[in-house]
């Protein structure tokens, strides 16, 4: 995999309902991506955790049913059957997928074992984890709060990922150097819940052209809080929906 996203499947409630597709066309378009792609499916049964990774072999739109290839070890997935819950996570074109549903048959396909699912009716999807980023728009910097201890001037973001995030500050480029710790910085998101505690470990540093008392950081962010992320995700997706939203009402 060349990404640096987590293979397990999503468990938030509210992730899993708020970007949950529907779409035929959509459906269609992420299946077949899988499929063509030839990306690897990563399959979770819910009765006793057992995990493996296949790929799609078929899709038969008509009949609603897609073919599995079997894994490498026949045995995690023997005792498959109708009655067997899963959620299976993808990453077409980088970005995480996953569905759920119930009842994995043993079948065959062109004269080899294989493996039978109902087409999903339902696709969440997530996203790049390193690779996504929102480009900080005026919306963001009103919404979010970036407040760096021994820094009284409210930086201003640039961009924000999972990964780090990039903004400006009135400081000194000399203050700064790569690799440097920028312990208990709070976070503030507009979902009402307390800021998130975080580290910002100093990337890039770049002068501004036009005041030389403005510096541009580039910073990796480190959370300790649990669900950090899982909050911060969802602030992401939501801007991004929100960005693209304004982005087609412009058209």
């Amino acid at each position: 995999m060349n990404h640096n996203t987590s293979i397990a499947p999503e468990s938030d409630p509210k992730l899993l309902k708020e970007f949950s597709l529907s779409a035929e066309p959509t459906l269609r378009k992420l299946l077949t991506t899988i499929e063509e792609d030839e990306h690897e499916l990563y399959v979770f049964l819910q009765a006793d955790h057992t995990q493996f990774v296949t790929e799609i072999l078929n899709i038969d739109w008509q009949t609603g049913l897609i073919w599995l290839g079997t894994p490498y070890e026949k045995s995690l997935s023997a005792g498959c059957n109708g009655s067997s819950a899963y959620v299976i996570v993808a990453f077409p074109d980088g970005v995480k997928v996953q569905f759920a549903g119930i009842g994995i048959l043993q079948s065959e396909y062109q004269g080899a074992d294989a493996l039978r699912i109902a087409i999903p009716k339902s696709i969440v999807r997530l996203q790049r984890r390193n690779y996504f980023r929102v480009m900080a728009d005026e919306e963001l910097n009103h919404q979010v709060k970036l407040e760096i201890p021994a820094y009284p001037d409210r930086p201003n973001l640039i961009d924000l990922s999972l990964a780090g995030c990039g903004f400006t500050l009135m400081a000194q480029a000399g203050q700064f150097e790569s690799g440097q710790v920028l312990s208990n910085v709070q976070l503030t998101l507009p979902d009402g819940e307390s800021s998130l505690l975080v580290d910002l470990v100093v990337r890039n540093i770049k002068p501004t052209v036009d005041n030389p008392d403005l510096i541009q950081l580039g910073c990796e962010m480190k959370a300790a809080q649990r669900n950090a992320e899982r909050r911060l995700q969802r602030f992401l997706l939501a801007t991004e929906r929100r960005q693209r939203a304004n982005l087609h009402s412009i058209d």
